[in-house]
């Protein structure tokens, strides 16, 4: 155990890497960090999952979890790894082929696989409970494999269903797939309440805003559609990219969108309006992954690279150079940058000095107050300057009545940014 990689200490505005940890000698395909920041746990292709220390320096590898972190792979199962003695405890068995994604919402384990199916299991499964009581759930409907899932959570009944299982009725999981659809199932009934049919290609990846009401997804048709999680009408198609779209990601009232065109492109959520578009001067590599800290928006490539835009401006502050392979993954803590790559290897990187202007992103209550001002006769079907007047909460209110209070665009940007926090639905690998 410990660190076996090498530490080099240069100017992070060099975009070089403080570390680079080569335990793993497979593709690195799925990075998590825990919701303290202090953990890091790292899935590969050679079947192994690492845990590593993030708040040491340099970053020391805890263990190796070989064949509470759970990993799916692609012989179908999902194992459950003991995190202080890497002992696995538990192997989930059910699909019929690869696991895609899995997420944990405290109760449950969720899984996608390309088998075209959702299951939910126990966390709390042994070897003596019947596979009824470890599989409570198997979502069956789409017609491809099964891709991204997102869980969100109803209102809390304090209770159990009729089946003894603490599912709230109002528990929601939205699925997207690469048949073209996502559906909303009820977790407690089993059951798909709403198809979202309106893509011409894979999903891709989704996102959902922190009420759970409105549903982003993203596909190959080159398209982001908004949709009413609950009615599961289509509000807006975000179009723009000119190639498909890789991730989405969802940061208080804007919404980041990757795509195979190298960009990365910045909407303001309510209207759908494109306010930045982010784009390295020279890459032929798709955008893979985003990241958003304090004001900066890391973005990983398959050109072997990840750069670091001021999300404001829109202007390149770092690149950082040293992997052989995409960037699979990105992760935050403690000032360093964590990023995972098909090299196999784990690279660290200091990221502390990047945000120099955080003050630029933090409201001044009553000076910006007292700048709002609200568009004077916008063009007809141009939404350049149409932005909300009002951005405190808006859960009350339709989204006719979302288009009708306007303000300046830069204020508006200005006002909207703010620490990313994940969400529930955020994958466990």
């Amino acid at each position: 155990m410990g660190s076996s990689g090498s530490k080099n200490q240069r100017d992070d505005e060099n975009g070089e890497a403080l570390e680079c940890q080569r335990e793993h000698t497979g593709s690195i395909n799925c990075m998590v960090l825990s919701e303290d920041g202090s953990l890091l746990v790292t899935g590969s292709d050679d079947s192994t999952a690492c845990l590593w220390s993030a708040i040491t320096l340099p970053t020391e590898c805890l263990g190796v979890l070989r064949t509470y972190v759970f990993t799916g792979a692609e012989d179908s199962t999902i194992k459950k790894w003991d995190m202080c003695t890497s002992e696995c405890l538990f192997t989930y068995t059910g699909h019929v082929q690869q696991v895609q994604r899995i997420i944990c919402n405290g109760d449950f384990l969720l899984s996608s696989s390309y088998d075209k199916t959702v299951k939910v299991w126990q966390v709390e499964a042994d070897e003596v409970m019947t596979e009824e009581e470890i599989c409570v759930r198997t979502l069956q409907g789409h017609t491809r494999a099964v891709y991204s899932i997102i869980f969100i959570r109803g209102a809390n009944t304090g209770g159990f269903n009729e089946e003894g299982l603490s599912i709230n009725p109002g528990d929601l999981v939205l699925t997207g797939s690469t048949d073209s659809t996502a559906r909303s199932w009820s977790l407690d009934l089993g059951i798909t309440l709403k198809k979202f049919h309106q893509h011409a290609g894979p999903i891709t990846c989704m996102d959902a805003d922190s009420h759970g009401r409105l549903l982003y997804t993203g596909s190959y048709d080159n398209n982001v559609i908004i949709w009413n999680i609950n009615s599961g009408r289509a509000l807006k198609t975000l179009s723009g990219h000119k190639s498909g779209i890789t991730c989405i990601k969802v940061v208080n009232r804007l919404l980041y969108t990757g795509s195979a065109d190298s960009k990365v492109k910045c909407w303001v959520r309510e209207f759908g309006d494109c306010t930045r578009t982010y784009k390295p001067l020279q890459s032929e590599g798709s955008v893979v992954c985003v990241k958003f800290d304090r004001g900066i928006l890391f973005v990983g490539y398959t050109d072997h690279s990840i750069r670091a835009y001021d999300a404001k401006s829109g202007a390149m502050k770092r690149d950082y150079r040293g992997h052989t392979d995409s960037v699979n993954n990105l992760a935050m803590s403690g000032g360093r940058l964590y990023s995972s790559s098909s090299d196999g290897t784990l690279r660290v990187w200091d990221a502390s000095k990047v945000s120099t202007d955080e003050e630029l992103f933090r409201l001044s209550a009553g000076t910006r107050a007292s700048r709002k001002r609200t568009a004077v006769s916008p063009m007809i079907g141009s939404h350049e300057n149409r932005y909300r007047e009002e951005v405190s909460s808006t859960t009350d209110e339709s989204d006719e009545e979302q288009l009708e209070n306007v303000v300046d665009i830069d204020l508006y940007i200005e006002r909207c940014l703010g620490d990313d926090v994940d969400a529930i639905s955020s994958p466990a690998h």
